[in-house]
């Protein structure tokens, strides 16, 4: 049946504003995670945190000595999500826990995680870089046009370096390091601010050489920061020095 047009006296109803709070039960827990990522931690109280047994000031304040939380969804069956969490300390130590959260209506009811492994700061160090490399950021990136550069599906991919330029820079950038292993096949050459947050593409200062397993890690938080920037729970400039913050951290341990 065709439709019938308002009549002049009857406006157009507006679309209903997007909700802030995500739907599906998986992204309830990683929006959780991004948020406590980015220190906000009124939203993760609201997004569930406030039922997990603890009172508020506790709750923050559990995460002072955490550089990053890494949430891998292993599973969702109805409003059930298993997951593992990966907890990178500021003194560079990690923590691993396996378990699930129960979410209804948007927001985590119930949870239960337990210890599965621990490390101290004795992961493969990144390499020390002579260029002093620490980040740099790609300046057509800002707060006002993340909607038209970052948060557009495959952009990034309009912006990556060729493979050729990373790869040398990598074996020139692992030749004059301090790291032991300077095997280029066991290193990504990695955006120290990622692509997906604004970072620049091709400047040297944004580039190092990081183990396989160091950027496969990253790779998870990097997302979920790229996906708490583009659903606005985080600003840019947040979700850049919180990855800032958790790379040096990897550089020092």
């Amino acid at each position: 049946m065709p439709s019938i047009p308002a009549t002049p006296s009857t406006p157009p109803v507006p679309p209903p504003a997007p909700s802030s709070t995500p739907a599906d039960p998986a992204s309830v827990v990683e929006s959780f995670y991004a948020a406590i990522n980015a220190h906000d931690y009124q939203r993760a109280w609201d997004l569930g945190g406030s039922y997990l047994g603890r009172p508020y000031a506790d709750f923050a304040g559990g995460f002072a000595d955490t550089a990053a939380d890494v949430i891998s969804i292993d599973n969702v069956n109805g409003n059930m999500v298993d997951v593992h969490l990966h907890a990178v300390h500021t003194d560079g130590s990690t923590a691993d826990y396996a378990g699930w959260y129960l979410v209804e209506s948007g927001t985590i009811r119930h949870g239960s995680l337990h210890l599965v492994a621990t490390s101290e700061a004795t992961r493969t160090p990144v390499p020390t870089v002579p260029s002093g490399a620490t980040g740099a950021i790609n300046p057509a990136v800002t707060q006002s046009t993340i909607h038209s550069t970052i948060c557009v599906p495959g952009w990034t991919e309009t912006i990556r370096p060729p493979v050729n330029v990373t790869e040398r820079l990598k074996r020139q950038q692992l030749a004059s390091s301090s790291a032991a292993d300077k095997d280029p096949s066991h290193y990504e050459e990695d955006h120290i601010v990622p692509l997906e947050l604004g970072g620049a593409p091709s400047d040297p200062a944004n580039l190092r050489p990081v183990p396989l397993s160091q950027a496969r890690m990253d790779d998870r938080l990097e997302n979920s920061l790229h996906r708490a920037v583009c659903d606005g729970t985080m600003t840019l400039t947040a979700a850049q020095s919180k990855i800032e913050q958790a790379k040096a951290t990897e550089a020092q341990s």
